[in-house]
């Protein structure tokens, strides 16, 4: 039963090495940030010709930070959930310390 659970545990560890080790040599991870200094040298580039032409300079202009809402019904429902559970457990956790308190007090 050990050496299953071993098995497992090092085969999913290595395949996850692997896909990891194969992203990484596609040039994944360095494209994508390759991309991302070629959009801030192309923002610093059109900044210093605003400078230049006097133009009125505002930085979101500038900035090209997008925030992305990645919530969905599976990740509200879920994030429900556990408020659901954490009330559960804190009051599990209260009764329990309260009963705990009253015993050795008394």
């Amino acid at each position: 039963m050990k050496n299953k659970i071993f098995l497992i545990l090092f085969l999913s560890s290595f395949f996850f090495f692997l896909v990891l080790l194969i992203a990484y040599q596609e040039g994944y991870y360095r494209n994508r940030y390759e991309r991302a200094k070629a959009l801030t040298d192309k923002q610093i580039l059109e900044f210093e010709k605003d400078i230049k032409n006097g133009e009125s300079i505002d930085l979101t202009k500038y900035v090209l930070y997008e925030e992305k809402d990645y919530t969905n019904n599976v990740s509200t429902d879920i994030y429900k959930a556990s408020l659901y559970l954490e009330k559960v457990v804190d009051s599990i956790v209260r009764i329990t310390f309260s009963r705990a308190s009253s015993a050795i007090n008394d």
